[in-house]
């Protein structure tokens, strides 16, 4: 179902605004001390987001991987509603991770050696790649849902396998990472 009368300028106003927020919110976490006074037992269940995170990252990544299978296959309406199930578990993994870095410190990965530079690449090419996938996909799924086909399939063709990409490699960061959890 396409949408012709959205305001394509009130559209494109709306993804800048949230594809620059994003990225300072996430700054701002690592600037912002974490909540003081949390008991043993709360920190417990908050370390319980990360795994979430991982969940949700795999499931919008299997989400996107059967809407690309879904496109080729002519499958419009299934295709659209995987990328809006994609796009609604992505925005919940921001939410967890917000919540998360909010409430606890920042952990350092252990690993030493060969194994800690794997870390370090595949953490900053799936930080880089976040923050450029928040205004692909959105000009993506939005052009897809106003119709624009022609427009939404050229951004499609990069922003696809980035999301992919980034979706695959926030589950890795996390089974690297979650030995090193305090909980």
């Amino acid at each position: 179902m396409s949408s012709p009368t959205a305001n394509p300028k009130a559209v494109k106003r709306f993804v800048w605004t949230v594809s620059i927020a994003i990225p300072l919110v996430v700054l701002a976490l690592f600037l912002i001390p974490p909540a003081e006074g949390l008991s043993e037992e709360t920190l417990r269940r908050v370390y319980w987001l990360p795994r979430l995170n991982a969940i949700l990252n795999a499931s919008a990544f299997t989400c996107l991987l059967i809407s690309l299978m879904s496109i080729r296959k002519g499958l419009v309406a299934r295709h659209r509603a995987l990328n809006t199930a994609a796009l609604s578990l992505s925005a919940l993994f921001l939410i967890s991770y917000v919540v998360f870095h909010l409430l606890t410190e920042s952990t350092k990965f252990g690993g030493e050696g060969a194994i800690r530079t794997v870390y370090l690449i595949i953490l900053l090419t799936h930080i880089l790649l976040s923050v450029a996938i928040v205004p692909l996909s959105l000009f993506s799924y939005a052009r897809g849902l106003m119709g624009d086909v022609a427009r939404h399939r050229k951004i499609a063709k990069v922003t696809m396998p980035m999301w992919l990409y980034v979706t695959a490699t926030g589950v890795i960061v996390y089974l690297m990472i979650s030995p090193y959890y305090p909980y």
